[in-house]
């Protein structure tokens, strides 16, 4: 592991004499080995309310219809979060993905979830997307993450059927009914059961896509399923989008 981040450090040290090291933020020039502007760090929305430690929020969902079993993130979706993701999305920007892992390291090891977990995954974005796009967000920043952690990667557990529908468009139960649609269960991919899975989006809404996915990687024999985004949406009026 420590050969592998020497390497990226290496790296990032060499392109920074082509390709000069940006805040994906604000866009200013800042040294190779840093991924924000201190300004923008600043900034950021991290959480100062009191969530839910089952699922994540500062209003309860319905915790008998949740199949993950707890839920980690850093700051609300808002403000320069919210252009951050959105740079990381088609900008191909990936200092808040690092940026973020390393954050959402330290959180998972002082909830014991990095003692628990025996695997990371991710949401799946489906392939013509993801060639498109040239990587997939979710899976860099679970990557990232356990690079910090440690813990093995598999990416080949779920899948995504080919869909037009702009999440952000959709209802709270269109979205749930679109996520049963669209993820499923790879036929071919590692035995899991027994095992804790630690899975990975970049902003957590309403939960459906995480859901559906944590009762796919159940229903595979998965023990636990341990859930960890960016950022989320909270449900108290003032924070609503």
């Amino acid at each position: 592991m420590t050969t592998v981040v020497s390497r990226r450090l290496i790296y990032k040290f060499l392109l920074d004499f082509v390709y000069p090291n940006r805040c994906p933020i604000c866009g200013n020039f800042i040294k190779w080995d840093e991924l924000l502007y201190k300004n923008c760090e600043c900034k950021l929305p991290f959480h100062k309310e009191i969530l839910c430690e089952k699922c994540g929020k500062d209003k309860c969902l319905d915790h008998d219809s949740l199949h993950f079993d707890s839920i980690y993130t850093l700051m609300r979706y808002e403000d320069i979060c919210a252009k951050a993701i959105h740079q990381l999305k088609d900008d191909r920007q990936l200092n808040f993905a690092e940026y973020s892992a390393k954050l959402l390291g330290n959180v998972l090891r002082e909830n014991g979830i990095a003692d628990q977990a025996d695997i990371i995954t991710s949401v799946p974005m489906h392939r013509s997307k993801r060639r498109k796009r040239g990587y997939d967000q979710a899976q860099k920043l679970a990557h990232f993450t356990a690079m910090e952690l440690g813990i093995r990667e598999d990416h080949r557990l779920l899948g995504r059927t080919r869909d037009t529908a702009e999440q952000h468009t959709l209802t709270a139960a269109q979205r749930k009914t679109h996520a049963e649609d669209i993820y499923y269960s790879l036929a071919k991919h590692a035995d899991i059961k027994g095992k804790n899975v630690l899975l990975f989006d970049d902003v957590y809404t309403t939960g459906a896509t995480l859901n559906v996915c944590s009762r796919l990687l159940k229903e595979m024999g998965a023990k636990k399923v341990f859930c960890a985004a960016i950022a989320t949406t909270l449900l108290d009026e003032k924070h609503k989008e």
